[in-house]
């Protein structure tokens, strides 16, 4: 069942309502200005040209919330707007990191809210260089809160938030946002706005908004821009953060756009149902703040110029290049080897060239998960990893890399991803009297294993390497926890966990909480684990919103190796000699090292796009993890920056560093020890 509440709100209110109080006793002097005049609250800034803009909010509850914004003493790009917020609530089932889940088919079924925003108060604070602006008086179904506004320097970038709270348990939710804004292309019922944006094949498209109706775009890069009288306002979420974890990345139309008498809305939106028996929504624990963010750039130059302007925060969604390193993304399940088998060697999967796009080096694939007989003991098992190989050789080259694995999940416990630095030939299944390995005039040598123990023996002796798919979740639920004291998860051939943004949490400024938790764990048990970054997806296209979905792992290494030297950047990634970044945020150079048994010495370089939120060092002594965070509020956009610290850390055994933006993005290092030793490789 599934019932919708849908919530009206309009104001009886004469527009000569009181103002509410505004408190600025948090605000500090700095590059953000804010000033009350009678009913307005007045910002200004400069943007990184030096021009001076100015933001107007009102204090009338019964006015539009944003008089106006846009270039001070020139035309507003917005004037007259207002926020727009609905959600649609479920239950979650199984805890908050349960990814085999549907609120829809819950029982209680779902319920829809539409945001009714009354300003009650507001207030401003300093944070860093920047300044937020809070406004009470928001109830969205179950959530309750304000509406906050941060002004970066700087920057013609202002993000919009949601800062509510829901005290009911085992809530599921995801939210649609925008605003809607007054348009002078507008007259009457006639409407002229319109809305500019990248098709999916990445060309400019521009089309008018002539009714009411919410329209559903799908759109490369997250963007929609809104042509206004001042100029343009692109409407954009966190390019990763709003994304739920999915197991696929077609693009199901994320942006908005409406008009109707004389008012123009954009935004951006998701989708309760994407088709699958898995999809578990965003998570919002009792009592946490959860921040519904949505983001504006503002322009006075035309709407395709304002949509050109947000490429950069992602690098055009693209991975990009960083000398020394080489980009290795890992666990994809494209069927690739079946559909080589049957369209030949020399045939270019989907998925080369939109990997090669992003400014991805090297794959790692699984295939073999629902595809294939993985499971088989006749010669077609042999037959498909034997093309396997002969597929990924044939489609690596000097630029890009297909090394063959398959996720297993056989015997150790959970699911798990393996790979072999050369073609090994192996059973899952050992009969009964059969060998662990014999010889065969075609294969070589081939194994049957029959138990974890086989298994060991087989990984040990053809130098494999293993990492947990999805930690805690999934069908890896309780793993590692469950193998712990095994010998082969101690072995160094046991590289660690991967990392996902996953599940999802608004409330935290960091995304895939449950890897860091797990790898963290596992390294204060003395187990020396490490991170792989993991996009667990199926096929994709050009067309898909697959960015959102992405991380990839920097690995520090010369030159891509030729494929018959693949295990290079294994080894590599066994050794802990690589970061892993949503993108946004790169590490170029950083060391840990120890001051004493008590303190840390960091040094960092670091790039970034998006304004910083903060840098952590998250460190353990074997018994309990903490975090040393510094905050990075003065920070501008676009940049790169040294940093270094002195950590007190009593007893510490591991250590770890990590850099979060204020969409969420991130970048982590490897975990590294005390003692100087790094993490051990075969």
């Amino acid at each position: 069942m599934r019932s919708l509440v849908l919530f009206f709100c309009f104001s009886l209110s004469p527009v000569f309502s009181a103002a509410v109080s505004f408190d600025v006793s948090a605000v500090r002097p700095g590059p953000v200005k804010a000033s009350e005049t009678g009913e307005l609250i007045s910002v200004e800034w400069n943007d990184k040209g030096g021009r001076s803009w100015q933001a107007d909010f009102s204090l009338n509850p019964a006015m539009p919330l944003i008089a106006k914004i846009g270039p001070k003493n020139g035309k507003a790009v917005m004037e007259g707007a207002s926020p727009i917020y609905d959600c649609e609530v479920g239950k979650r089932r199984g805890g908050w990191d349960e990814f085999f889940d549907f609120p829809p088919s819950h029982p209680e079924g779902t319920r829809r809210f539409l945001g009714v925003f009354k300003l009650t108060g507001a207030s401003a604070k300093t944070i860093g260089d920047r300044l937020q602006l809070t406004f009470d008086g928001l109830t969205m179904g179950p959530f309750a809160g304000k509406i906050a506004f941060t002004i970066f320097p700087g920057s013609q970038l202002i993000q919009q938030e949601a800062l509510v709270t829901t005290q009911e348990p085992d809530t599921a939710f995801f939210y649609n946002a925008g605003v809607r804004t007054r348009s002078a292309a507008d007259v009457g019922e006639v409407m002229n706005a319109q809305v500019s944006h990248y098709d999916t094949a990445g060309q400019v498209q521009t089309v008018r908004s002539t009714g009411p109706e919410r329209i559903p775009l799908k759109v490369r890069h997250r963007a929609l821009s809104l042509r206004t009288d001042g100029g343009a306002l692109v409407a954009f979420p966190p390019p990763h953060q709003y994304f739920m974890p999915r197991d696929f990345t077609s693009n199901m139309g994320f942006a908005w756009h409406s008009a109707w008498r004389g008012f123009a809305s954009i935004g951006i939106k998701q989708h309760p149902d994407d088709n699958w028996r898995f999809y578990p929504w965003m998570n919002a624990p009792p009592g946490t703040e959860q921040r519904l963010s949505v983001f504006y750039l503002l322009s006075d130059r035309d709407a395709g110029d304002a949509l050109a302007s947000v490429l950069p925060y992602t690098h055009g969604d693209r991975f990009p290049k960083l000398d020394g390193f080489k980009t290795l993304a890992s666990h994809w399940h494209f069927n690739f080897t079946v559909q080589a088998m049957q369209n030949g060697m020399d045939w270019t999967p989907p998925f080369k060239p939109v990997l090669k796009q992003m400014g991805v080096d090297a794959a790692l694939i699984m295939d073999f998960h629902g595809d294939g007989h993985p499971g088989s003991l006749e010669d077609i098992r042999l037959k498909e990893l034997e093309a396997m190989h002969k597929a990924s050789r044939s489609q690596s080259d000097s630029e890009f890399l297909i090394i063959p694995g398959e996720e297993a999940n056989v015997w150790l416990g959970g699911h798990y991803c393996l790979v072999f630095p050369k073609p090994v030939y192996w059973f899952m299944k050992r009969p009964p009297g059969k060998e662990l390995k014999a010889a065969d005039p075609r294969f070589g040598t081939v194994w049957h294993t029959g138990s974890a123990e086989d298994l060991f023996n087989l990984i040990k002796s053809e130098g494999g390497y293993v990492y947990q798919a999805h930690p805690r979740t999934k069908s890896s639920k309780g793993y590692p926890d469950k193998i712990r004291e095994t010998d082969y998860f101690k072995s160094e051939h046991f590289i660690g966990a991967g990392w996902k943004a996953m599940p999802a949490d608004l409330s935290s400024p960091r995304l895939g909480e449950r890897a860091f938790k797990t790898i963290d764990d596992a390294n204060n048990w003395g187990a020396r684990k490490l991170f792989m970054g993991e996009a667990d997806v199926f096929q994709i296209d050009s067309t898909h919103e697959l960015y959102a979905h992405m991380n990839v792992n920097y690995v520090r290494i010369p030159k891509l190796p030729a494929y018959d030297n693949y295990g290079d950047i294994l080894k590599a990634v066994a050794a802990g000699d690589s970061f892993i970044t949503t993108g946004e945020i790169l590490l170029p150079e950083v060391k840990i090292t120890p001051d004493s048994p008590h303190r840390i010495t960091l040094s960092a370089k670091v790039s970034w796009t998006f304004p910083l939120r903060m840098m952590e060092v998250v460190w353990g002594n074997g018994s309990g993890t903490f975090h040393k965070i510094i905050s990075l509020e003065d920070t501008p956009e676009m940049s790169a920056r040294s940093f270094d610290a002195k950590i007190d850390a009593p007893g510490w055994t591991w250590a770890r560093f990590a850099v979060w933006d204020v969409a969420g993005n991130g970048a982590f290092t490897q975990p590294v020890w005390s003692d100087g030793k790094r993490a051990i490789r075969p």
